[in-house]
């Protein structure tokens, strides 16, 4: 199985960057917040938003009054990264945004406190190789919080068919928390928390709070 993401999908998000804010409002909202607990008023210390797209997670970290220093955002695409430079710096911190791969971060190892991943782990074909980076990059101790697309509830799973088949949509695979939570133990994490939540009638969706041990 490969272990980078294909060049594909940076050409896809550099196309979607323009209207993805606005395309994708109701879902990046309703997902984020299921990481609210986890963060608001936090001290979270250096922390890395692994996909960061558009920035939409430092804007809320400055909005749920989190500690941050500073903010790094990595992700694929150029295009999404010019649209998340404006957000970088949202609660006052210093920011940065690097072009790079989940799989393969150009981070020095033990560096972050917190690492940040929302929506980005159906997109890996390695999995365990993408957990195993965030792990790396982390200080022991160091937190992870996760949410992407549950793939247990039925209705999920039909909605992957249908993806797939009709609208062929470029993604590796969903995952059901027990997998995820597998695939966090055997790199290195411990999951301290979980949550469940929904984003419109379809999206069904898993959070987890992680420390790197």
């Amino acid at each position: 199985m490969p272990d980078s993401l294909p060049s594909s999908l940076r050409r896809e998000y550099d196309r979607a960057a323009a209207e993805y804010d606005r395309r994708w409002a109701r879902y990046n909202r309703a997902s984020l917040a299921l990481l609210r607990p986890w963060i608001e008023g936090r001290k979270l210390g250096k922390v890395l938003d692994v996909g960061c797209g558009t920035g939409n997670l430092a804007h809320a970290l400055a909005e749920w009054g989190a500690s941050v220093d500073p903010y790094v955002g990595v992700d694929l695409s150029p295009g999404m990264l010019r649209k998340a430079a404006p957000k970088l710096g949202a609660g006052g911190w210093p920011g940065a945004a690097v072009a790079g791969s989940a799989l393969a971060l150009p981070i020095a190892t033990a560096s972050f406190d917190t690492a940040l991943c929302a929506s980005n782990l159906h997109y890996w074909p390695n999995a365990g190789a993408g957990f195993a980076e965030i792990r790396r990059v982390l200080r022991p101790g160091g937190r992870l919080l996760l949410v992407d697309w549950d793939r247990a509830p039925l209705r999920m799973r039909a909605f992957d068919l249908w993806m797939r088949r009709a609208l062929r949509v470029e993604y590796q695979r969903m995952y059901s928390r027990q997998e995820i939570r597998v695939l966090l133990h055997d790199t290195g994490f411990r999951a301290a928390h979980e949550a469940r939540g929904a984003a419109g009638m379809m999206w069904r969706l898993a959070a987890f709070e992680a420390e790197a041990v």
